[in-house]
């Protein structure tokens, strides 16, 4: 009751200051202009004035719980994203050794891939799975990028950039060189139904199905192909390549890194024969060298027409002792046991070079005549005689097809052709355009008696430019040619 009482004398106060004020102002004569007051602040302040006597004069309030504990926001930070799906689940994914406690190291910020070379233009290797950590063994030369240690890539690293990783224990790691990007390999694009595959990572197109043969170049992501036939382990799709830029009109690619349709009951394809693998002799300290990015063909000469005389493995180091005048080939020095002068040539698409700017321009061998099919013998007196053969000579194929050439051959002669003394040998083609695939020598599978046949069988592909073409093997007996046979056929 008394509190009621309080309030009320305090609110009558309040209204006879404000009235009293309004009655004095209006009698007073007119003063002096003065800043004008704002009466609303007035009126705010006297107001304020009666809540704190009355707050003051106020009984205590009952006791109340204190207000719960207000936790702050945590304020994000930048963290790495946790591990997600690989950037296809198709893409092999990288084993490499972990590194030792102290050595330089890059620890992977996401599930990323790892790259040929120091760009997004060079060949994918593998995938990189955010949380793992490489070992760093070197930096690009603009120091964007690792190099890691890779030991299945041909060259035992490969190249994550360095905004995809976190790197510790760096300062000391040397600059590698820059390799060469490769060229890229145009892939015949396919028709709506034909066996097909796209490309989901930039991968080589090689001249075998393995990562020991040479590879032409490239083949950039999300390119599609056409898909002739697959390697005898399943791994690899022989690819229709333009004909215009790879002679041969085909390549293989690493299925990990394609997606196939229409692929069912495709032609199994041969493995071509693979050349010597040999390094060169090793250059002497401070010569002007060059370095192989993955294996690489050694020619006779400047350009893909001239033989190969052997591949040097990744990594091999060459004397470099010129170059062709168009600048895309080096001349280096190689074992005499491939060359007689002891020099070959390599492609500049595939080494990097060290200390080569005062390399002159040197001649070039003259190009090799094409290998002319020569005309068929007539049936042999040292032993040996064609008895028939399928395809018949100038059956028509179409351009990438693939097919089966079977030759019966006879023993004529008095003696058993032995499985050890016996060879069936590929001697050339028409207008130096091979049609065979596997090796170019084989040994018979059983011995064969005198006046008894043997089938000899290999598998072909017809050229993609129109045009006839040809194949010349014989059967020999070291030094000695029992008989010569060949097929013919056209492309129209």
């Amino acid at each position: 009751m008394r509190k009621n009482n309080q309030t009320k004398m305090g609110l009558l106060i309040f209204s006879l200051v404000i009235i009293g004020a309004l009655i004095l102002s209006s009698c007073a004569p007119a003063p002096t202009p003065a800043p004008t007051q704002d009466v609303a602040l007035i009126q705010t302040q006297a107001a304020q004035t009666v809540v704190a006597d009355l707050t003051q004069n106020a009984p205590p309030p009952a006791t109340q719980a204190p207000p719960p504990t207000v936790v702050p926001m945590s304020v994000p930070t930048e963290t790495p994203p946790p591990p997600g799906p690989t950037p296809d689940p198709n893409i092999p994914v990288a084993v490499f050794p972990t590194p030792a406690a102290g050595e330089p190291a890059a620890i992977a910020n996401y599930n990323t891939v790892i790259f040929g070379g120091p760009g997004t233009n060079y060949v994918v290797y593998a995938a990189l799975l955010g949380g793992k950590t490489a070992k760093v063994v070197g930096k690009s030369e603009d120091g964007l990028w690792w190099a890691i240690s890779v030991p299945v890539a041909p060259t035992g690293a490969g190249w994550v950039s360095s905004g995809w990783v976190t790197a510790s224990g760096v300062d000391g790691v040397p600059v590698l060189p820059t390799p060469p990007v490769p060229p890229t390999t145009e892939l015949i694009p396919p028709g709506g139904s034909d066996p097909q595959v796209v490309v989901i990572a930039n991968a080589y197109v090689r001249t075998g199905p393995a990562i020991n043969y040479p590879a032409y170049g490239i083949a950039q992501a999300s390119v599609s192909g056409r898909v002739i036939g697959k390697s005898e382990d399943g791994l690899w799709w022989v690819v229709r390549l333009n004909p215009e830029k790879i002679g041969a009109g085909y390549g293989w690619v690493e299925g990990a890194y394609t997606q196939a349709s229409n692929v069912d009951g495709i032609q199994t394809i041969q493995n071509p024969d693979t050349y010597q693998t040999a390094p060169p002799p090793p250059p002497p300290s401070g010569v002007p060298t060059a370095i192989a990015v993955d294996y690489v063909n050694v020619r006779s000469g400047p350009g893909t027409n001239y033989p190969i005389l052997v591949v040097a493995p990744p990594n091999a180091a060459g004397e470099v002792t010129g170059k062709s005048a168009d600048g895309f080939w080096w001349q280096v020095k190689i074992s005499t046991t491939y060359s007689a002068d002891g020099l070959g040539w390599v492609s500049a698409d595939w080494v990097y070079t060290q200390d080569t700017s005062g390399i002159p321009v040197v001649d070039t061998p003259a190009a090799p005549p094409p290998v002319e099919t020569t005309p068929p013998p007539p049936p042999s007196t040292s032993g040996c005689m064609l008895v028939s053969q399928s395809p018949a000579d100038y059956t028509q194929f179409a351009a990438g097809t693939g097919f089966e050439t079977t030759w019966v051959l006879q023993n004529t002669g008095s003696g058993t052709w032995g499985t050890g003394d016996i060879d069936i040998r590929y001697l050339g083609a028409a207008a130096n355009v091979p049609m065979h695939q596997g090796s170019d020598m084989y040994d018979l599978a059983a011995d064969v008696p005198s006046g008894s046949t043997y089938n000899f069988t290999v598998s072909m592909i017809a050229p993609y430019d129109t045009g006839t073409y040809g194949e010349l093997w014989d059967v020999g007996m070291g030094s000695t040619v029992l008989c010569q046979f060949y097929v013919y056929i056209t492309v129209p």
